[in-house]
């Protein structure tokens, strides 16, 4: 179970944290949960294999491992609300 923490926190991050960062970046804010959940699965995803992300900042205490995968799948979830807030706005 404790492997897919990180995961479910990606996705919980996305659902709830991606309307909102979607909002600030121009998007419509209400993609739908699952648009963020699948952002969010995607980005902490890719942030983690790149390195990258609120990891390096926070430090590598279990608590803020767990924060930083919330964030980073707040942040994937809000760049792809903000994607298809543009698609949907474009047409």
């Amino acid at each position: 179970m404790e492997q897919y923490l990180p995961l479910i926190l990606n996705g919980v991050g996305g659902a709830i944290l991606g309307p909102i960062v979607s909002k600030a970046l121009g998007g419509k804010g209400g993609t739908g949960a699952i648009a963020g959940i699948v952002g969010g699965l995607a980005g902490g995803y890719g942030m983690g294999a790149a390195g990258i992300g609120f990891q390096s900042l926070l430090g590598s205490e279990a608590l803020m491992g767990m924060i930083s995968s919330f964030l980073n799948g707040g942040v994937g979830g809000g760049i792809i609300g903000g994607i298809l807030g543009a698609i949907t706005r474009a047409k």
